[in-house]
């Protein structure tokens, strides 16, 4: 059942109560109270019901660009103490289906009712009702990143964006690499978010796209506008830049990347053995062939990646260019499958070279993922570092899609229908995987030595 037969009352109930709710003192309880860091554990509990009684919770928040009203809902039988614990309590019907603390935030779609006027982005309203009636109003606000993290221009760097808390004490780098969509969005998505936990956190855009009327004006004109020879050389030039800032320690540094980025960050590892260690999700294990606008005449013959003004080896598609013209509809784990499956005397040439990095590996995927074989590439990089005696650490979700590089505390379902899994998968593999990729860069990154 869907969020529209469960949200009848409007956003008016979740201020209005009436008498008897009052008189009877039905309350959510928010563990942490006040503002939390999405991606830390929240807890919710609904108390003082009577036993046994069908209660109805609805959560609504806005979320996306441009920001929507998104809400859940689900229907749950109060314990014997009187209480549904989000935790522990299984829906009876709802937009989920089994116990799930967060099951009402990835839950959430959109919705066409308009959205309140200076409502906070991040924060849920959660709103029980009774019997048609609304007797308990919450809220719990979930933001990006601390409100001190200072945002700071790289000069040299087109879009760049260099995030960290105040001081000059030298903070350890991670570096943020987008995938096929390009721009800023991973930069402006992980990169407060990870400054906020004590890091020097460059968003580092390098393709922004103007290869036909699928892809978005490009927005960041000196940068390349088609994904051909980008330049993995440029990950040393910013170590570089960074060698000088305050409050950054450029002698530690991991790269962070999804998709291509992760393409990108594996191929930068098994050039620069000086990185520090690489979180790579929905990784491939090759150098594929690039797009844009020129491959229409040019199929087969240009690299996604470059080093030291050398186009990679890389593995062709099949249909590219029939699926570049397909947009959105296009197959895209096909066109991966078929070109890998027509050039198989390619692939050696075009496998990153991961055992020459020795560093710390981290890699998470899903076998569901729609885009390319994500869970499969992951293992295949896992086996051949464990050939050479390294350890890699590797988390890959049966049931999750290509889009694993979130908490789980936020809407999913905008990433199934193009990146497979579900919504449910595909959140319970991120908030599976979220603590433990912080706890990776904790790890390799040292940050207990400089926190504050």
């Amino acid at each position: 059942m869907r969020i529209s037969q469960w949200a009848h009352g409007g956003i008016g109930a979740l201020v209005l109560l009436s008498s008897a709710a009052e008189a009877r003192a039905q309350t959510f309880q928010t563990q942490p109270a006040g503002q939390v860091l999405q991606g830390q554990p929240v807890a919710v509990r609904l108390v003082d019901l009577s036993p046994g009684v069908e209660v109805e919770i609805v959560a609504e928040r806005p979320f996306g660009r441009p920001a929507r009203l998104y809400a859940s809902g689900a229907r749950f039988v109060a314990d014997a103490t009187g209480t549904v614990d989000l935790a522990t309590a299984t829906p009876v019907d709802g937009d989920y289906q089994d116990a799930d603390a967060a099951g009402l935030f990835w839950s959430m779609t959109p919705t066409d009712r308009p959205l309140p006027e200076n409502w906070p982005s991040g924060e849920v309203w959660l709103t029980a009702r009774i019997g048609g009636t609304a007797v308990a109003s919450g809220v719990t606000h979930l933001i990006g990143a601390r409100s001190d993290v200072l945002v700071e221009d790289i000069a040299g760097f087109p879009a760049a964006k260099l995030y960290r808390l105040p001081g000059d004490t030298p903070r350890p780098v991670v570096v943020v690499l987008h995938g096929a969509d390009g721009g800023t969005g991973a930069s402006e998505r992980f990169g407060p978010k990870l400054a906020s936990l004590g890091y020097a956190v460059v968003g580092l855009p390098y393709y922004s796209p103007d290869w036909g009327e699928y892809a978005p004006p490009k927005a960041i004109p000196e940068l390349p506008g088609s994904f051909i020879d980008i330049r993995i050389d440029q990950i040393a030039e910013l170590r570089s830049a960074l060698a000088t800032r305050p409050g950054v320690d450029a002698n530690r540094i991991a790269l962070f990347g999804g998709s291509k980025g992760a393409e990108f960050a594996l191929i930068a590892a098994s050039k620069y053995p000086w990185l520090t260690s690489i979180v790579a999700l929905a990784p491939s294990d090759l150098v594929w062939e690039g797009w844009g606008m020129e491959m229409v005449e040019a199929e087969g013959t240009r690299s996604s990646f470059s080093f030291e003004g050398q186009p990679l080896p890389f593995m062709p598609y099949v249909g590219f260019v029939d699926g570049l013209l397909a947009g959105p509809a296009a197959d895209l784990l096909k066109i991966h499958e078929d070109g890998r499956a027509a050039h198989l005397d390619r692939e050696a040439d075009a496998r990153i070279r991961i055992e020459a990095y020795s560093g710390p590996v981290m890699l998470v995927a899903g076998d569901a993922d729609r885009e390319w074989r994500s869970g499969r590439m992951a293992r295949n990089l896992a086996s051949t570092r464990a050939r050479a005696g390294l350890e890699t650490t590797l988390l890959v979700y049966p049931d999750a899609g290509h889009d694993i590089s979130g908490d789980g505390w936020a809407p999913t379902i905008a990433g199934v229908e193009r990146g497979g899994g579900s919504a449910e998968a595909n959140a319970r593999a991120q908030r599976d995987a979220w603590p433990r990729i912080v706890a990776f860069l904790e790890q390799t990154l040292k940050p207990g030595t400089f926190r504050r």
